[in-house]
């Protein structure tokens, strides 16, 4: 796996090019693996040391991706299960770890990735208590907003000290495009990507107020429709039931 002397600096794993999701680390993601090359970088991966590296390609729809048309950063990741399915394809069950950069592609029957890992991984940070403060609280705003979100689940998940891991933990909890998450994977500095997080949350909750507002006012309007139907209807029952005729009939008498 090393290629230099500091076994932290650069590696070498087996990789797989993925689909339409963008895994950040310390987040846990079951997903299907099915293509060939892939099938055989999930079996190097198993022959040694269980772990793989998992980059997100630009285009889902592309069977066989080129290098470049592979996202350049991705994932170190753990694989913590794999199971063989009937129709010759492999659920798997990865945890991140870290963030890595592409330097070279090797193709020899799988994909090889030669890695520059993150320079930010063994170092503390310290003194930014308000940020991370911020986030969580921005998060927490989020999440009671998300219809789409598992409130206790994602607000338990945050209560760390760690601002490298709070941020990656928001992160894979957000409902955003996956250029956006890849945006917010391709940023190394933990500080900068709380920074840049904040920004991404104040406008998602601005946006889910919105939407709240636009569904309250259509769910009100449907309601008074359903309201004035229902009362037209009673009225047309107890002229009915009386031996009344509605004012068109009498029009037409008179006419």
């Amino acid at each position: 796996m090393t290629t230099t002397k500091d076994k932290y600096e650069q590696a070498k794993l087996p990789m797989v090019p993925i689909r339409d999701v963008v895994i950040f680390p310390y987040m846990l993601v079951p997903f299907v693996i099915g293509r060939e090359s892939s099938i055989r970088a999930l079996e190097a991966a198993l022959d040694g040391d269980k772990r793989i590296f998992l980059a997100t390609q630009h285009d889902a729809a592309v069977d066989n991706p080129r290098p470049d048309e592979i996202h350049q950063i991705g994932t170190v990741s753990n694989l913590v299960q794999a199971l063989k399915l009937p129709d010759g394809n492999t659920k798997v069950l990865v945890e991140g770890i870290e963030r890595a950069r592409i330097l070279k592609l090797d193709d020899d029957g799988c994909l090889q990735a030669h890695l520059r890992l993150s320079s930010f991984r063994n170092q503390a940070f310290t003194g930014h208590d308000n940020l991370t403060a911020r986030i969580s609280e921005l998060f927490e705003q989020y999440v009671k907003l998300s219809p789409q979100v598992n409130h206790e689940r994602a607000l338990s998940s945050i209560r760390i000290d760690d601002i490298d891991r709070l941020a990656d933990t928001v992160c894979a909890h957000l409902t955003l495009p996956v250029a956006e998450k890849q945006e917010l994977l391709e940023i190394f500095n933990p500080v900068e990507r709380c920074k840049r997080l904040a920004g991404v949350l104040e406008t998602e909750i601005e946006k889910l107020r919105v939407d709240r507002t636009i569904q309250s006012r259509v769910k009100r309007q449907i309601e008074r429709a359903q309201n004035e139907y229902y009362l037209n209807e009673k009225i047309k029952a107890i002229q009915s039931e009386l031996g009344l005729r509605d004012e068109k009939y009498y029009v037409e008498e008179l006419r």
